[in-house]
């Protein structure tokens, strides 16, 4: 029995690492088989340069909304006026709708007297873009001005429909927490990348993507905007795909308790969207199902695993060493990671801030498939600083 419990336990610990070792190495191996370049076509007449539209939903976001809106302005210019912008106030009570009718010359702007969320605020936007290119960024989001033009190059491949940017925290030394979530999305570029390069990328990131215009769709309450657009953009039959040269800057959270509500968020607005496309997501081929399984499914699902293959290896303790020695095996692992977590030491600290992270995103998919529909949130304050972060 002892060999059957020890058998189940590495299953389920490698099922858990799966879409952090296994899967990119398995993309790396796959784009050494059958690489999918991208057809890069020729941008230089201008008759056929494509127009884009930027489109920007913010709540209380006074602290960084006159940076993005300059920011903006900078790129438009420097776009030749290429660059329609859109704005949408979701009911903000701390001056954010002031500070945004100073542009009002410059810029399109929808103002809402109540907090409907992001979604509302997308969809109601829907319906005054003329750009034949969709730019979705975040309102705290500093981009280079040469980004927005580098999209070109993408979209002259006709079958692409969502292009990804690449963001960059810019604090990732502030604290464990923010080097943890830094770190976390380096290797998220990764696997993105790797994505791209064998066919299609597995949803795209808000602080920045692109869809064509005759993509865009109404987005469900509730659901994460990137993921449901750009998961629909591959159901639609185009390609996703990552942008390195399309970059996106700004900070990741440095406190662990918003870093924790913020995944809780994520993991809800996440599984949402999955509820919401599966019907069309399971008809997909069968790489982009390996792809999305593996980098989506399996990752939710992260806390149950590690916690059956403990189960397991816990179970293997107990009939090869009975279940007094077990339980102070475990008791005392447990504790020295408690021990080195409250010490600071930081390979123990590192460990904690991901199994919380794993366990927020539990609290999500729980809430999600409970009903849950989270719309609206609080912007977290150690991501939105008045300071230039680019």
């Amino acid at each position: 029995m002892a060999g059957i419990f020890c058998a189940l336990a590495a299953l389920f610990f490698l099922i858990a690492c799966h879409p952090f070792l296994t899967y990119p190495l398995s993309l790396r191996l796959l784009r050494l088989i059958r690489p999918r370049p991208l057809w890069r076509g020729s941008t230089g007449a201008a008759a056929a340069a494509p127009t884009f539209a930027v489109c920007v939903c913010a709540y209380n976001e006074a602290s960084v909304i006159e940076r993005t809106l300059r920011n903006l302005l900078a790129a438009r210019e420097a776009m030749n006026g290429n660059l329609q912008i859109l704005l949408y106030v979701d009911g903000a009570t701390d001056g954010t709708a002031e500070i945004a009718r100073r542009y009002v010359d410059q810029i399109d702007l929808v103002l809402s007297l109540d907090n409907r969320g992001k979604n509302h605020g997308l969809n109601r936007l829907a319906d005054r873009i003329r750009g034949d290119i969709v730019i979705l960024i975040d309102a705290n989001v500093e981009i280079p001005v040469e980004a927005f033009a580098n999209l070109r190059t993408y979209f002259a491949d006709p079958t692409v429909g969502c292009v990804c940017g690449h963001l960059t925290f810019v604090n990732a030394a502030e604290t464990v927490t923010s080097m943890t979530g830094s770190f976390y999305w380096r290797l998220e570029e990764r696997i993105k990348q790797l994505e791209s390069d064998t066919g299609s990328v597995m949803g795209a990131d808000g602080s920045l993507y692109a869809v064509r215009r005759e993509c865009y769709q109404g987005i469900p309450s509730g659901a994460a905007d990137d993921m449901y657009l750009s998961l629909a953009v591959l159901c639609d039959g185009y390609r996703v795909v990552r942008a390195g040269d399309v970059r996106a800057f700004e900070r990741t959270a440095a406190d662990p308790r918003e870093e924790f509500r913020r995944k809780v968020r994520i993991g809800c607005q996440g599984f949402s969207a999955h509820l919401a496309l599966w019907p069309r997501l399971k008809s997909l081929d069968a790489l982009d199902i390996y792809k999305y399984v593996s980098h989506k499914l399996f990752r939710w699902f992260t806390l149950l695993t590690l916690g059956l293959s403990a189960v397991f290896a816990f179970a293997a303790l107990v009939v090869l060493a009975g279940f007094p020695a077990a339980v102070v095996i475990g008791v005392g692992s447990s504790a020295l990671l408690w021990l080195g977590w409250r010490i600071g030491f930081p390979p123990f600290t590192l460990i904690v801030d991901i199994l919380q992270s794993f366990a927020a995103t539990a609290i999500g998919v729980w809430r999600s498939l409970n009903g849950t529909l989270v719309g609206t949130w609080e912007p977290a304050g150690s991501v939105r600083k008045p300071e230039e972060i680019g």
